[in-house]
């Protein structure tokens, strides 16, 4: 049985070609691939914004007390399918991380499904020196697959950093509002300025990985190592991006970023910050949105006259006119206790909702209703003081 086992391994192998790169890759049957390469320090914006604090507010979870560079592990995989599942494996893992001289990529790659083990052992050697990772879509994709890789292998997973910074969550709230696609392409083309050149597209990496084991041909090897090599430059380049911008939101030119950078910090909390996006991005195609923000916190702080100036404010502009009625309409009947204003106001805006020009849809049927209930209650308060 083992005579025919050899002799059909041998029949397998027979018609395969040697592979074809500059160091003969050291046998690749045999030994698995792995290569350094390494990135001078100036490749990355400030890295001081990276502290804790910053980045609880940038990826909204908790961060080790002391946090440096040095501590963060950045990764990304090249799989042999893109939906993830229990057939598909991480064929190559590329990593990152900071060094005393530069930032190193690290890569592996397996020449065959057989040395998947030693790939993975490696990794989980690697892993265990940082308290962070880093990944691009890796809660969904990356690390599940990883975990269930070590599962199927019969290694433990609890290398794997417990504190994970996925920066396609962040960047999506900060840029899609501008950029629309948060493609890790497309951010970094619009935001860092790179131009893929020969690139070999993230759909046909796969397709290229089967096709080496049929020919053992590694020049398409080569591409799928420099496109991930890239993605791992371009990774750790957006992660301190989104630190610095959200430490110095000042810095910001776009008013669209400034918008989604004063809603980032609203969901964690930090209205300070918030308010002060919020003043820079009141101007242009986002000034509405900013003082409608502004009015609704100045409310919740207690501050009416405040809210009421932004109301009128907005009014004066023609920004938004049926927001700003209906809570200029709110502010005098809560707060002011005035309902005759209060009155005043939710008439002003039934009469803009009734103008024949504007679109007529299930959102203004429905403001229309809100407002006419506000106003028929407003009424009865009046008659029944008089």
């Amino acid at each position: 049985m083992a005579g025919l086992l050899n002799k059909l391994r041998m029949m397998d192998t027979a018609g395969k070609k040697p592979p074809t790169t500059n160091e003969d890759l050291h046998s690749p049957a045999v030994r698995l691939y792995h290569k350094e390469f390494l990135y001078p320090i100036t490749t990355f914006c400030d890295r001081r914004s990276a502290t804790p604090d910053i980045l609880e507010k940038v990826f909204e979870c908790a961060f080790p007390a002391k946090v440096s560079p040095e501590d963060v592990l950045f990764l990304d995989t090249e799989t042999t399918g893109l939906s993830g599942g229990v057939g598909t494996i991480a064929f190559q893992i590329g990593l990152g991380y900071f060094s005393r001289v530069g930032f190193v990529v690290e890569q592996y790659l397996m020449h065959d499904y057989p040395q998947e083990p030693e790939m993975l052992r490696q990794l989980a050697a690697r892993m265990q020196r940082f308290p962070i990772i880093c990944t691009f879509n890796g809660k969904t994709f990356d690390v599940p697959l990883l975990r269930n890789r070590f599962i199927m292998n019969r290694m433990s997973d609890d290398c794997i950093p417990v504190t994970h910074a996925d920066v396609l969550y962040p960047a999506r709230r900060l840029w899609k509002l501008r950029l629309g696609q948060c493609t890790l392409g497309n951010l970094e083309n619009q935001l860092l300025g790179v131009e893929r050149e020969d690139d070999l597209p993230g759909a046909m990496v796969p397709q290229a990985y089967f096709q080496y084991l049929k020919d053992r041909d590694f020049s398409q090897m080569e591409k799928v190592l420099e496109h991930n090599r890239q993605d791992i430059v371009s990774l750790a380049q957006l992660y301190f991006e989104l630190c610095r911008l959200m430490a110095r939101p000042e810095e910001i030119v776009q008013c669209e970023d400034l918008l989604s950078l004063a809603r980032m910090c609203e969901r964690t909390g930090d209205s300070q910050r918030a308010n002060k996006c919020y003043r820079m991005c009141a101007k242009g195609d986002t000034r509405a949105e900013a003082f409608r923000a502004m009015s609704i916190h100045a409310k919740r702080q207690g501050q009416t006259d405040t809210a009421i100036k932004l109301c009128k404010a907005m009014l004066s502009r023609g920004d938004d006119p049926i927001y700003a009625y209906e809570a200029l309409a709110k502010l005098y009947e809560h707060q002011l206790r005035q309902p005759e204003q209060a009155l005043h106001y939710t008439r002003q805006a039934l009469l803009i909702l009734a103008e024949p020009s504007l679109e007529y849809d299930e959102k203004r049927m429905e403001k229309q209703e809100s407002l006419k209930h506000r106003y028929a209650r407003l009424r009865r308060k009046l008659n029944q003081n008089t």
